[in-house]
Parts: C-alpha cells; structure tokens; sequence
C-alpha cells in the first residue's frame, strides 16, 4: 500500500550530508517543565494526510498532557516523499517527525533521530508494555544498528494478529435471477462467473455483463484460488518469492484462460480505479474482490440498480482450502520518532508514552465522547453527524485527527462501529472463521541486505508485472517462455534479492523469540 518513491527520499537525504551525522547519539536531556510546551511535528504521508493544528483529537491531547503540537509541513505539496525529504534537508529539523518507520530508521542510523530505548526504559511505562505485550512491534521499530528510532502504531488490539480487510463480493441478485447458488470452490466460481457471461442476469437482452472485475487493475486477488502468490510470502521459516513458483506458472495459465473465455473484465488493466463505481452504478458488474467497508456500501448508494452485492467467504482453492491471503498486518507500517534537535526528549517520549494508554486509545479510535460518539447500553455508538459524514466514518474521524497512522493503538471496534450491517457481516464472517492467513511481518534490514533490496527489487518487480501482463493478455504462452522468464530473473539477482529477505526474516524470527 506503500505510495511513495522511498528511493529518491533516501538518494537525497544522502546528498544533502544527511550520512554525516551517522556518529550522533542522544543529546543529553533535561525535562525543562511539566507545565505547557509546544512542540513542532513534521507530519505528511500518503500524500495526504498532514498534521492539522485545528485536529480535535490533538487538542484534547494537548489538554491531557500539556503539550501543543504544531505542523510543519503544508498540504500544498502532495508529494510525500517529497515533503520528508525537504524536511530533512532543514538546517533544524521539527521536534517530531512522524513518517513510514522504515524511513525513520534508514535516517535514524544517519543521526537525525535519536535513539529512544534508554528514554523508554527510564520514562515510557506504556511503551515497554506494548513492546512486551507485541513483541513485533520493537522488531518492527529496531534498526540494524540496534537502536530504536521510533515508536509504531496498530490497526488493532495487540491480540489480533490476522485481520480481515477484504473479501470476495458477488452480485446475490444476479445469483437469483439465474437459479444459482453461491460458489463455494474455485470450479463453482469459474461456472457462475460463465453463467453470468452468457445468460444475461442483467435483464436487458444483451450479453454486456462483466463477471469479473477489480478497480485495482491487478488480478492479485485470483492467484490465492489456485494456491499461488503473486509476491512474496512466508511459510514453515522460509521467506518465499511466489512469482517463481510452479504454482504461480499454473495460476498465471489458468487466469490467462478465465480472461480469454471472458469472465475477466477485458479492460482489467485499464479500466482505472472507477471501474467498481462505473459496473455497479450501470448493472454490469457481477463480482469483485474489495474493500469490505466500502463496497458493501453500494447497494444503499444505487437503489435504483436493484444490486444486491453481498460478501462471500472465500472459494476453496484448487487443494480444497478455504482461505483469504489478502489480510491486514497489525502494524500499520508508520509511527514517530524524536528528532536530533528535539528541544525536550523526556518530555516527548512521556506524551508518545500517553498515547498508548488506554484513554488515548479510545480518543484516537472513536474521538470526543458526547461530542462523536455516545456510549450506549455499554457500547459506543458514533453520533449522526459522524455516521452521514461524507465521504464515510473513517474519513470524518481522519478529519478530526482520530485513526491517523502514527505510535497509537486502534480499537476495531471503531471500524466496525463505523460499517453498516453488511460490511459487517463480511467482515466478522472472514475473522470469525479465520479465514485471514498470516502477512509478512515488517523486516529490518542490514546495510548490506537494504543495498541488495534497493539494487535489484524494483527491477524484479518490474519485469514480473510486465511479463504476467502478457500472459494474461495471450501476447504470449506460459508454457513456451515460463523457462526464459526464470532464466531472465535470475540474471537480475533475483537468488541474491531471495536471500537478502530470508536473512531479514531469519533475523525477525531470531529477535521475536
């Protein structure tokens, strides 16, 4: 979900002399006052989330703690990376920098982070029992020299590990229409998705439907039904590439075939990411792999369609398995850390520590109680103004400065407070059943490990979309260059690229037990 080009983020810090504050530690510390601070954040990821000095959320914040944070960055510039990269490239940098945490700790070896583990040893009782508690996250937030350089967040309680995102979704009206039941194997999926092709369940006399369709011009979400993966994945201790795999080579021909019969939207790879607004609003679409928050929104958004699109548990793959690989970590990837020229590192390090409490949790999760949310015969429920908010729940609380990526917890109850009925029942149908498989933890990387990832990834990746595109296409056979294929990623490292990120991960392993 990364959006930004950390590459050229890094390539400058470097060329502005950033490496040569790679010998700095800690500055020694002193909390100046318990009473009022302020303090500057550097805040802009995503290309569009920037800190806000108006965010209700950080008022109360400030209210609790006694410490004003104020934004640096501006939302004129849309670019992200470019943003953390003018930052750095100050002659003072803000008090807190708060970005992709793996970018923290690439510029925290070069010195312009400090490391924080002594400060949350001596100051930060939350924090050692988060790290305690989600052993993961200190893994996640450590640098290969040792040090932590800043302090990450969770989409969820700590003790959910697997959490559903998205899942498949099928048109249950269509299904009537025809006499058809919901598929529950990859062989009952092919047949309905063919049976909307030719039998026209959109009534209007044409065959014009589209049983297959996905707005991200990708077709990840398929390889999963045939026990493939498009990228990488971990299994029994191994860090493994699926896109060298023979199971990868057997999906790649298998959707290949789906999308030549035509039960795969012929302008997947074109079509952009309106593709599900333009098939559901003009009742051509038949069935998706999405969002589970906002596609099951489209039945209220289209009443005049008549769509019924309801989530489905996962078709069983081609081995009979009942899975969904295509899941949430914990750790949302970004958190914060204290700059070099933090003007109080104690007193930063106790307000993060207080935004891992459990009354910050709450505020970060659901906003102002009375104010957003009520509690209701012992549960929170979101106020109507929260609830009609445009562009949906996640996007208002966003907007007050709850849900912000950065070293808090979220409670998914507050997700889920915010789905309607459907949503929801995908949602806990896919946790219930655990139907979610384990991501790849987040990995840090050696010096060595991050110049072999930076010098052969992209490329690798490159060549794979590239050729699986022609595959799927039919500009080329499977079977006629599959051994070209390999023999090509081999001469671009790709041996050196693997074993780069099974170090990684044999690190991880070592370091969370």
């Amino acid at each position: 979900m990364n959006k930004f080009k950390k590459a050229g983020a890094l390539a400058l810090a470097i060329a502005l002399g950033l490496g040569a504050l790679s010998g700095c530690g800690a500055k020694k510390q002193v909390s100046t006052s318990d009473g009022a601070m302020d303090m500057d954040i550097f805040m802009h990821f995503y290309g569009y989330c920037v800190f806000n000095d108006d965010w209700d959320v950080f008022k109360v914040a400030a209210e609790k703690t006694g410490v004003t944070l104020h934004g640096t960055a501006v939302e004129t510039v849309s670019d992200s990376a470019q943003a953390f990269s003018t930052m750095l490239s100050e002659k003072e940098l803000p008090d807190i920098i708060c970005y992709l945490g793996d970018d923290l700790k690439k510029n925290g070896e070069r010195g312009a982070l400090m490391p924080l583990e002594d400060l949350i040893e001596e100051y930060a009782p939350n924090i050692r029992k988060f790290f305690e508690e989600c052993p993961e996250a200190k893994v996640a937030a450590t640098a290969s020299d040792g040090h932590i350089y800043y302090i990450p967040g969770t989409l969820a309680p700590i003790d959910m590990k697997n959490l559903p995102s998205m899942g498949f979704f099928i048109r249950q009206d269509w299904l009537d229409n025809l006499g058809l039941s919901v598929p529950k194997t990859v062989d009952e999926y092919h047949d309905v998705l063919m049976a909307f092709k030719e039998n026209d369940p959109n009534g209007n006399g044409q065959k014009d439907e589209v049983p297959y369709f996905n707005r991200n011009g990708k077709l990840d979400d398929l390889f999963q039904l045939f026990a493939a993966h498009n990228g990488g994945y971990v299994k029994d201790g191994k860090y493994n590439l699926g896109f060298l795999e023979d199971e990868y080579k057997n999906a790649i021909k298998e959707i290949a075939k789906w999308y030549s019969d035509g039960i795969i939207d012929k302008e997947i790879f074109t079509r952009g990411n309106q593709a599900r607004e333009q098939l559901l609003s003009s009742n051509l679409g038949g069935s998706t792999h999405d969002w589970f928050s906002s596609t099951a929104s489209y039945n209220e958004k289209y009443p005049e369609v008549g769509l019924n699109f309801v989530p489905i548990a996962p078709p069983a793959d081609i081995n009979g398995v009942v899975k969904e690989d295509m899941g949430r970590s914990l750790l949302h990837g970004l958190g914060w850390g204290i700059s070099k020229d933090n003007k109080d590192a104690i007193r930063t390090i106790k307000y993060f520590d207080w935004w891992l409490s459990d009354e910050a949790t709450q505020l970060h999760s659901y906003g102002i109680e009375g104010v957003h949310y009520n509690v209701v015969d012992g549960e929170k429920v979101f106020t109507d103004e929260v609830l009609n908010g445009e562009g949906g729940v996640p996007n208002y609380l966003r907007n007050i400065g709850a849900l912000v990526e950065f070293g808090a917890i979220n409670d998914i109850g507050a997700e889920l407070a915010g789905m309607n009925d459907l949503a929801k029942e995908g949602f806990n149908m896919y946790l219930d059943n655990n139907y979610v498989q384990p991501n790849v933890p987040a990995l840090s990387y050696s010096k060595e490990e991050q110049k072999t990832i930076e010098a052969y990834g992209n490329n690798i990746t490159t060549l794979v979309a590239e050729q699986q595109q022609k595959w799927i296409l039919g500009t080329e056979d499977v079977d006629a260059t599959w051994d070209k294929y390999i023999e090509t990623l081999k001469s671009m490292n790709v041996e050196e690229y693997a074993k780069a990120l099974q170090s990684a991960y044999d690190r991880y392993l070592e370091e969370l037990n």
